[in-house]
């Protein structure tokens, strides 16, 4: 068989798994929320999918780190090898940005990025609209179905009917599925950022003392203008590492959500590839990023003017 034969067969078949996939795995309609979807109440606490998540994230981070140091060896093999190469992957580029104090943030930075990684790549996991049946507005009911073909009966729960494209949902309710990235609610990483936020203003103010506010508030002429400037740019650190995460993952979420609707099967695989990638990269890209407003927060104008002539010299040498 010919090279242009082979892959005009790989292209039909794929266009023909592609079609098949669309009768027999369509999840219908993709349903887009930005708030999370409300699984119960305790009290008057809603008890969220993405909350969900974040226990299941939560859950794993702990059981990994367990694992992988409940039986430790001098020659590390399995999960101890693996996590060992992860630690020294993450204490190494910490290292580059601040060696000073990466004995110190180094705990908070890679739980992050192990927290961030985790629960990122829970909301890629199938969820096959897997939840209970909730109310919902007018307009989402207009497209609900009964359940008298339910397998699951009674809209306790919801599967996908792949003849119609709907759920299985009584009138008036849609399913509300279990799984959700914790990284796609903002809540989540509006969280996270203030965390981030605490610990490098914590350690500018210790290491710093009151000095540290001299940084934005000064009377040096133009300088007291930069450092509003820096204040403000100070105060927006969190929000912009809480948008920075919620948004990509929102939106590779939307992406993978639209296009297993249309072409369940084969058009979505290289987006989940992607996406991988994403999920590693938000993940290095928030623990790195606290650890540079770390490395920040800790030098004072002087040290950065000292720094600045003497790399002035070396290039000039």
């Amino acid at each position: 068989m010919s090279g242009r034969t082979r892959n005009i067969l790989i292209v039909v078949g794929a266009l023909l798994v592609g079609y098949l996939s669309t009768l027999f795995l369509n999840p219908g309609p993709p349903v887009v929320s930005v708030a999370p979807k409300t699984l119960f109440y305790i009290g008057s606490f809603p008890f969220t999918n993405s909350l969900l998540m974040t226990f299941v994230a939560d859950i794993i981070v702990i059981g990994v780190a367990i694992a992988a140091t409940r039986n430790m060896q001098l020659v590390p093999r399995g999960l101890q090898n693996f996590m060992e190469m992860v630690i020294e992957f993450l204490y190494g580029i910490f290292r580059n940005v601040n060696e000073k104090f990466v004995a110190r943030a180094f705990p908070l930075c890679a739980t992050i990025f192990l927290f961030v990684i985790t629960s990122n790549y829970l909301g890629l996991l199938p969820s096959g609209e897997f939840g209970p049946c909730k109310a919902h507005s007018a307009e989402a009911a207009r497209v609900a179905v009964n359940t008298e073909n339910s397998p699951l009966g009674a809209g306790i729960f919801g599967a996908p009917l792949a003849a119609e494209g709907y759920t299985t949902c009584p009138a008036g309710t849609e399913i509300t599925p279990f799984i959700r990235s914790p990284s796609a609610d903002l809540n989540f990483a509006l969280a996270l950022g203030l965390i981030s936020f605490v610990f490098f203003e914590y350690w500018g103010f210790r290491t710093l003392g009151i000095g540290y506010l001299k940084k934005f508030f000064n009377l040096n002429g133009i300088m007291s203008f930069v450092g509003i400037m820096e204040f403000i740019s100070e105060i927006i650190k969190p929000i912009a590492l809480a948008f920075r995460l919620f948004g990509n993952i929102f939106a590779g979420e939307v992406l993978i959500l639209v296009l297993s609707f249309l072409v369940p099967l084969v058009v979505p695989m290289p987006f989940y590839a992607f996406e991988l990638f994403v999920g590693f990269i938000q993940a290095v890209v928030f623990s790195l990023l606290t650890m540079a407003f770390l490395s920040i927060a800790v030098t004072s104008h002087e040290e950065e003017h000292h720094e600045g002539h003497a790399g002035e010299a070396a290039r000039a040498h």
